[in-house]
């Protein structure tokens, strides 16, 4: 077997630039003749083309990962069809991955020799884990957090959903697409004083 691959997580919240970072890098790849191809689950469908976009405005066609994709044998098809084995490949929104998806994963990394680069967020607006994350920690080659700041300083480490007046949302379900519309990264101090303020407004009588 070939293991000079290795699987990579690459997390961090909302708006730290994990798109962009990808992004950069296909560039990068591209510009030295080395073999990728960029993925990225269905489920984050607000571009109505295949394309990875960032917002910052670039943007590079993807193929799409669909809920019931078998990784492995996607990528051994696509191998195939182009007779090469690519060196590089890049998923973006890695999160909504199922646990299954990323042992296929894996299984290319140790099978074909392939580097797997997975960009994502580590926890949903209730700070829980996303379950394609949590398989990533247990078996990730190498794990690495893009940093980003809050507005106070800190270091932002959860994805607080906002409602139409930008009231903390602490309840619905896990997977709710949105932009900044929607989300905000905060620190975990910070994400606390304003759950309890929008608890507070949600409590007062009306005048």
């Amino acid at each position: 077997m070939n293991r000079r691959g290795k699987l990579y997580f690459r997390y961090g919240t909302m708006g730290s630039a994990k798109t962009a970072l990808l992004l950069t890098m296909a560039y990068n790849f591209e510009e030295r003749g080395m073999q990728y191809i960029c993925m990225k689950p269905i489920i984050d469908n607000r571009e109505k083309e295949n394309v990875i976009k960032s917002r910052i405005g670039i943007e590079r066609r993807c193929e799409w990962i669909y809920p019931d994709s078998d990784l492995y044998e996607l990528l051994a098809g696509i191998f195939g069809e182009e007779h090469t084995i690519k060196d590089w490949i890049l998923i973006d929104e890695a999160q909504f991955l199922s646990e299954a998806q990323i042992d296929q994963l894996s299984k290319v990394v140790d099978d074909f020799g392939s580097n797997v680069i997975c960009y994502g967020l580590r926890t949903d607006f209730q700070s829980k884990m996303f379950p394609g994350s949590k398989r990533l920690f247990e078996i990730a080659d190498t794990i690495d957090e893009i940093k980003s700041t809050c507005s106070c300083g800190r270091k932002t480490i959860i994805n607080a959903r906002l409602d139409r007046s930008g009231n903390i949302v602490t309840d619905g379900n896990q997977v709710e697409i949105g932009g900044d519309d929607k989300y905000v990264a905060l620190c975990r101090d910070c994400w606390r004083s304003r759950r309890l303020q929008s608890a507070m407004r949600n409590t007062l009588p009306l005048e």
